[in-house]
């Protein structure tokens, strides 16, 4: 029996908790690797110029991602169980803060996993920064969304500053976030709610299975528990 990938997306807003949630699933998932959506970045140049306010777009879905390459990626990963050897990931290097968690939980999934791992050949990837894209989401076995406030978001995305590919830092200019970042998200995002309300409104329904988090209400062991049980719930709904 050949390996297989259960991959797991995990999007939502720029600084709504998507690393930590990733890094904790991580620990928690026997033989996992994380996938960054920003790795498939393209180059400085070659990104978008916001035509009215002149700002090189990091931020807007359809430019801001190579997406030709991303989904060759995830095909190839689902196909062969493997990394492309010449695969680099910069996002080790953007800050995180530390948010702990119980060891008890982590290791009694990680036990759990590395069970169902042995009995079905798996492996692991998590998508973190989970987009809309339906090429991207055929990909996606388990799927989670992270929501919090806009003014959380950009008070925790002002304290950051982003590695880019070509190892340069990069943050905001004034005004990025209200005319580019945040606009972005809402425009990326709209079709999955009722009344296009990303901030507040109830999911509707057309992506299929996902999971919505509240930031700043669900605990982040409740974020991992509710995942990991979703996890293995496929894992044995696709045992053969």
């Amino acid at each position: 029996m050949e390996t297989r990938i259960v991959t797991i997306g995990i999007g939502g807003a720029t600084s709504s908790g998507k690393t930590i949630l990733a890094k904790h699933l991580r620990n928690s998932l026997h033989n996992s690797l994380i996938i960054h959506q920003d790795d498939f970045v393209p180059p400085a140049e070659k990104l978008p110029v916001d035509e009215v306010y002149g700002f090189t777009n990091w931020d807007d879905a359809p430019g801001a991602i190579d997406w030709d390459r991303m989904v060759d990626f995830l095909s190839n990963l689902k196909k062969t169980g493997n990394l492309p050897p010449d695969h680099q990931s910069f996002d080790g290097f953007n800050e995180t803060i530390s948010v702990p968690v119980d060891d008890e939980i982590i290791a009694d999934w990680k036990q759990k996993s590395k069970k169902v791992a042995s009995e079905h050949l798996e492996k692991y990837a998590q998508i973190q920064r989970l987009t809309t894209t339906k090429r991207i989401i055929s990909n996606l076995d388990v799927r989670v969304f992270c929501r919090v406030p806009e003014d959380v978001a950009k008070s925790r995305r002002e304290a950051r500053a982003y590695y880019t590919p070509e190892g340069d830092t990069w943050r905001d200019p004034p005004q990025y976030w209200e005319k580019i970042v945040w606009p972005a998200y809402i425009r990326a995002h709209k079709h999955m709610f009722e009344g296009e309300d990303v901030a507040n409104g109830k999911l509707n329904g057309k992506m299929k299975n996902l999971i919505l988090f509240e930031g700043m209400e669900t605990k982040i062991g409740d974020m991992i528990n509710t995942v990991m049980q979703n996890v293995l719930d496929f894992s044995a709904s696709k045992k053969e």
